[in-house]
């Protein structure tokens, strides 16, 4: 993903490691081990809604030295340690209800039916520790990226709420073995105007693109854009003002683009995520190699509802879709972060 700053990602659910490659990060960002572990910690902000949880033990193979990017690839590897692959050989060649297993099938015909492979939540803590150093090069520019959960299966969530409502679903599943959905929203703020493109290259095209490549998001929701179709123009219209020497909008209605380009206003996006399809209930499906009808009720383990989850990697796409804007529009250089006349006599350590 990305066109200056590229994430490439590897590995499978059950395999013995996940990683990632970012190239194109400049050289002269520091990145300290810390930065990597306390995004990493985030995995998994409910231990009650989940019970697969991961050491994530990690390492740096390239790209940083002595504590800074020197500006080539930076691969990261992260350990599988609590993996449980043989409850899956028996529901192999049965696939589970809205999950990837039927068309992983169909397309490949071979493939690593342990724990979902690919289509597995599990592959996306290399994400995480992509959008490590790229929230690091949003945060040089001020740039802050923030989310909150909107709803759990149905209802409101708020701060208050929040934790009760975690327990009661986590308690709810133990007893009818099923899962739930919810919404969340992310808020990129102080982006500066213009980054994007009238067709190709919307900002907001490549961020939808992103999050809706994570497993279980359904749908990508631009500001208020749901309640446009039963509004007019002249109530969805964000109005303009001069503020400051600038022109602001009274609203934020377009969820901070306009033709695809950003305005100054925070980027402002819902998504919804739905159930976790891999439950302990009973489902119908079909035996592949019997080509008859049959139940599925799956042993291995997964979240009760997987949306605090996702929301640690939405805000790691919505850094790297920032980075890679900013150093297309030229507000970031992709070289370097060290002025060229102080490159020749550089160090790192002074």
């Amino acid at each position: 993903m990305g066109q200056l700053f590229k994430v490439t990602t590897w590995g499978e659910s059950h395999g013995d490691s996940i990683g990632c490659v970012i190239d194109g990060c400049p050289a002269g960002l520091k990145v300290g081990h810390d930065d990597i572990r306390q995004e990493l910690d985030r995995d998994v902000p409910f231990p009650l809604l989940t019970r697969r949880v991961e050491e994530n033990s990690f390492q740096v193979l390239s790209g940083i030295f002595e504590g800074e990017t020197i500006g080539t690839p930076i691969s990261i590897i992260v350990r599988n340690s609590n993996v449980e692959s043989d409850k899956y050989l028996k529901i192999r060649n049965r696939p589970r209800p809205g999950h990837a297993d039927l068309t992983y099938r169909q397309k490949y015909g071979h493939v690593d039916w342990r724990g979902g492979s690919r289509a597995s939540g599990r592959t996306w803590i290399s994400v995480i520790a992509a959008g490590a150093i790229a929230r690091k090069l949003c945060i040089l520019k001020g740039i802050t990226v923030s989310s909150r959960i909107l709803e759990l299966a149905g209802t409101k969530v708020t701060e208050e709420n929040l934790r009760s409502e975690v327990k009661k679903l986590a308690d709810l599943s133990k007893v009818d073995n099923d899962a739930t959905g919810g919404v969340f929203e992310v808020s990129i703020s102080n982006l500066p105007a213009g980054l994007g493109a009238p067709h190709f290259n919307r900002f907001h095209a490549d961020l939808g693109h992103a999050i809706l490549s994570v497993p279980g998001i359904k749908s990508f929701e631009l500001g208020s854009s749901k309640e446009a179709a039963t509004m007019k123009a002249t109530e969805f219209n964000d109005a303009f003002q001069v503020s400051g020497g600038k022109v602001v909008t009274t609203t934020n209605r377009a969820g901070g683009v306009l033709g695809g380009i950003t305005f100054g206003a925070p980027v402002v996006f819902r998504a919804v995520v739905k159930p976790t399809p891999s439950v302990l209930a009973v489902q119908r499906t079909v035996d592949l190699l019997k080509m008859e009808n049959s139940t599925i009720s799956t042993d291995g383990r997964f979240d009760a509802n997987y949306t605090p989850r996702v929301l640690v990697l939405a805000e790691a796409l919505s850094a790297m879709v920032t980075v890679d804007h900013m150093m297309i529009s030229g507000h970031l250089n992709h070289d370097s972060l060290i002025p060229a006349s102080e490159r020749l006599r550089y160090d790192a350590e002074k």
